[in-house]
Parts: structure tokens; C-alpha cells; sequence
């Protein structure tokens, strides 16, 4: 990800400020978060290419992990769904900066990306999840088969995404 989409990113955070309904701690923490990820961008910017890389450019998602905690601000009461978006910024950073790390044996850096990454999708795919639900008010059977949906999608997507990691390590 660029660091001339720095300002984006902290526009996007402001945005879920002004129009969402966190709560002032959740705000700050939350801008807290975005920071952390504008500051490693440019952290990264100052480094020079390493040969190794994570397996998935995570960083470049980060304007959509915005565009879920504005969806979650826009609910009445997002309570515990904002403090659970704050997972994926920190998670998003720690995946990247594992996967280029030289100091950490591949093995481990291996299984510390695949648990990384399974938190990161797990966390979205939940935020997702619940945010469809409370955003149409669904109920009782309707809500079942919106979370055996989004799961069934989830639990697809992490296994690929698993694969792909153990398939890159034996590489």
C-alpha cells in the first residue's frame, strides 16, 4: 500500500467519527489503530524491498477494514463490534511485519502467519455477519441462515487461505 494513501485512510477513520455512533473510547482507539498502520506504512517506505513477503498483501485491505467499522458505526448501538474491529488493523500490521521478518525460523513464521491471517478473516467475516443481521433487524430463523451463510463462505475462504499459506512455506 502507497503512503500517498495515508490521507485516505485518515479521512476514512474521521468520517466514521463525524456520521458513525462509537463511543469516544472506541473512537480513539480506533484512530489509534488507523495511526498505527499510517506510521507503519511509512515505516515501511523508509525500508528497502525485502525478498521475503507475506503470503497475502493484507496492508492493501486496510481502506476496506475502514469501510467495516463505518458500516459497524452506522449502527444504533455498536457496542462490542467496534472494539472487535480494532482486531484487524493490529492483526493486519503484525501479519505483514511477520511475514517479512528474517529474524523469526520459517517454520514459525509459517504457523504465526496462518493463525494471524485465520483471526483477521475469522474477525471480518463475524463483523460482517452481525452487521447484516442488526442493520435489517433480522430474527429467529432468518438470522440462522444469514450466520450458516456467511460461516459456510467463512470457513471456505479460511481453508483456502490456509492452504495457500502451507503450500507457499513448502515452496
Amino acid at each position: 500500500m502507497p503512503i500517498w494513501s495515508i490521507p485516505f485512510l485518515l479521512v476514512l477513520v474521521a468520517i466514521c467519527g463525524f456520521v458513525g455512533h462509537l463511543s469516544p473510547a472506541a473512537l480513539a482507539v480506533a484512530i489509534a489503530s488507523t495511526l498505527l498502520v499510517c506510521f507503519y506504512l511509512l515505516y515501511r517506505s523508509r525500508q528497502g524491498e525485502t525478498e521475503r513477503r507475506p503470503v497475502s498483501n493484507l496492508l492493501s485491505l486496510v481502506p476496506g477494514h475502514l469501510l467495516v467499522l463505518l458500516i459497524v458505526a452506522l449502527l444504533e448501538r455498536p457496542g462490542i463490534l467496534a472494539w472487535l474491529w480494532i482486531i484487524l488493523p493490529v492483526v493486519t500490521v503484525t501479519y505483514d511485519a511477520v511475514g517479512r521478518s528474517s529474524r523469526i525460523r520459517p517454520s514459525v513464521r509459517m504457523s504465526i502467519s496462518i493463525i494471524l491471517y485465520g483471526i483477521l478473516w475469522a474477525d471480518l467475516f463475524f463483523l460482517l455477519e452481525r452487521a447484516i443481521v442488526l442493520h435489517r433487524q433480522f430474527g429467529g430463523s432468518q438470522e440462522i441462515m444469514i450466520a450458516a451463510a456467511v460461516g459456510l463462505v467463512g470457513v471456505l475462504f479460511l481453508s483456502l487461505g490456509i492452504y495457500r499459506h502451507w503450500i507457499s512455506a513448502k515452496e
